[in-house]
């Protein structure tokens, strides 16, 4: 099947999301040379050209859209619907790439800063290298939603690339460390000798296939549901004005009695929203306060030894529809020192 050049020129010329990304930090992505390579050949055994093109033009829009995921998931949509039905119009091409480029306005307007999960690995790892730490020992307070946990997430590249294949979990509903002070007690009491902790916190927050955010288009279901369901639901608990439940006097559902608690004192942060794409995306920032908060109460240096240190970082996870690999807004990331110093991390691993 050969595709006219002006199928092709419609296809570079709209393309801002196939465009190598600069980082916030002025760095190429380590991504984009692979990426920009493979959809050069696949446009070329496609157009039959003696040469694939050199360079990938970009979209004009309002937000500038100019990101490598965008790119990834635009043209695994082109090569999918092209190996199930045979073809693909100049159209839908444009149509499938301004897609990939909405999703990325969408979320750099809700999540500032937010990247690709594998190039927030790349930049955390840059850091940790930096500090020349070998044998670190990984927890994870991450809500248990099996939407988080998926190949090529942020949990799993941590897992593999910090962790060295292992985690410890400290995380329930909504990404907040229920296990508490004993859960992070025995997390810690397994850091080797001269070995490092980290902690990775998050809530997250899903986006529909209609680009709905505080919902997710799974698999096998007909419409999207709730993500997070139980800050979505926690929220809409408090909104209706259901009474409180009672905490002190009820254990079949306390994960979800704390979140009702903490998310009915933060309502009027909600309230005030203009749409709700800013409700849902401000319900996951106020989501990240609690974990966070319960996480300072329960954080300690005392493991390891006297050269030991403790990294935190702390985010958004946001669980992206179509192709994309899932996005993650960073919010704080710190190493804690034996002698009691807090050295900040953010700028040099995120360059604002």
């Amino acid at each position: 099947m050969v595709f006219s050049s002006l199928l092709i020129s419609t296809f570079l010329a709209s393309s801002t999301a196939f465009a190598p990304q600069h980082s916030v930090a002025g760095r190429h992505r380590h991504a984009s040379s692979t990426a920009t390579t493979q959809l050069h050949s696949y446009l070329d055994s496609l157009n039959g050209a003696s040469s694939p093109p050199t360079s990938f033009g970009e979209i004009v829009t309002d937000g500038g859209i100019n990101d490598i995921c965008a790119f990834d998931a635009a043209s695994s949509s082109i090569k999918t619907q092209i190996s199930n039905s045979g073809s693909i119009s100049a159209s839908e091409i444009h149509n499938r790439i301004a897609q990939a480029n909405q999703v990325v306005s969408l979320t750099r307007q809700h999540f500032p800063g937010a990247l690709g999960s594998s190039e927030i690995l790349r930049r955390v790892k840059g850091v940790l290298d930096g500090y020349a730490v070998e044998n670190i020992l990984l927890t994870q307070s991450v809500c248990p939603d099996e939407i988080n946990h998926e190949h090529g997430d942020i949990t799993d590249l941590f897992i593999e690339n910090i962790g060295g294949g292992k985690v410890f979990h400290l995380g329930g509903l909504a990404g907040v460390p229920f296990t508490g002070k004993t859960g992070f007690g025995a997390y810690s009491a397994h850091v080797a000798e001269g070995g490092h902790a980290f902690v990775l916190q998050a809530p997250h927050i899903g986006m529909s296939d209609d680009l709905v955010l505080g919902k997710y288009s799974r698999e096998g279901q007909s419409s999207a549901g709730s993500a997070c369901g139980a800050a979505v639901g926690a929220m809409c608990h408090c909104a209706a004005g259901n009474p409180m439940p009672d905490l002190a006097g009820t254990s079949d559902d306390y994960q979800m009695n704390f979140l009702i608690h903490e998310i009915g004192k933060r309502m009027s942060a909600l309230e005030n929203c203009a749409d709700e794409n800013s409700k849902q995306a401000e319900l996951a920032r106020q989501t990240s306060h609690i974990g966070r908060e319960m996480l300072d109460q329960i954080l300690s240096t005392n493991f390891g030894d006297a050269n030991s240190m403790l990294f935190v970082f702390n985010g958004i996870q946001i669980n992206m529809p179509f192709d994309f690999e899932d996005y993650f807004q960073p919010l704080s990331f710190e190493v804690r020192k034996k002698d009691g110093s807090v050295v900040d991390l953010f700028n040099e691993a995120f360059g604002y």
